[in-house]
């Protein structure tokens, strides 16, 4: 995509988020870190604004903590303690209360936008756009065989939602759980697939990457 300003391929347009932009385990941590890509709520608690967020990097910890409407959802007692890096490439307009960051996840839930992944990825819609979130546009795919559906290359991060994060794997853990969040310095691995890092990213410290030999 040449043009900057090319519209996104929800909006009919050809400009897509890139595959690589799915989130993954890092290697040599033993389990506990995963980096990846995610929206920022505007509006709410969270003290995030939209696009000044852009580019930058946030720590994020789950927490054992479950929603009080109903005791319901949070973190899985395994993804609890468990800490994740991410970098800001969206914004989230239409979310506010306690929300932070929506994680691009695939077959995580198109929302209102159910044309755009069948727009770059026509050869797996055939018609189907059901096949993108397993019909569930709010939440997605609830087991993990329901990434086969995905297109080869969002396999991956589509399992990582399972595996690492542990979604809805028992009692209703994990499902939007809580994080603590503190912005910190993008590391490499994130900047090597955006290309991008804020121009005061300099005076943030990078958080720590545990070492599992």
């Amino acid at each position: 995509i040449a043009d900057p300003m090319e519209k996104s391929v929800c909006d009919g347009g050809d400009a897509a988020a890139c595959t690589s932009n799915q989130p993954f385990v890092v290697p040599g941590t033993g389990g506990l870190l995963s980096m990846g890509f995610a929206a920022a709520a505007v509006g709410g608690v969270s003290g995030l604004s939209g696009d000044d967020n852009c580019g930058q990097c946030y720590e994020l910890i789950f927490v054992d903590r479950k929603h009080p409407n109903g005791n319901w959802g949070g973190s899985h007692p395994e993804l609890a303690g468990k800490r994740m890096i991410i970098q800001v490439t969206n914004i989230g307009y239409d979310v506010g209360g306690e929300h932070s960051f929506d994680i691009q996840i695939p077959g995580a839930g198109m929302g209102i936008f159910t044309q755009g992944c069948a727009r770059q990825f026509p050869k797996t819609a055939r018609g189907d756009v059901s096949a993108f979130d397993c019909g569930n546009n709010y939440g997605g795919c609830n087991e993990k065989e329901g990434c086969a559906r995905l297109p080869e290359e969002l396999r991956a991060g589509c399992e990582w939602r399972y595996d690492w994060l542990r979604w809805l794997v028992a009692g209703g853990q994990t499902n939007n759980p809580y994080i603590k969040f503190r912005r910190v310095r993008c590391p490499t691995q994130l900047v090597d697939i955006s290309g991008a890092a804020p121009d005061d990213d300099d005076q943030f410290a990078y958080a720590d990457i545990p070492i599992i030999s």
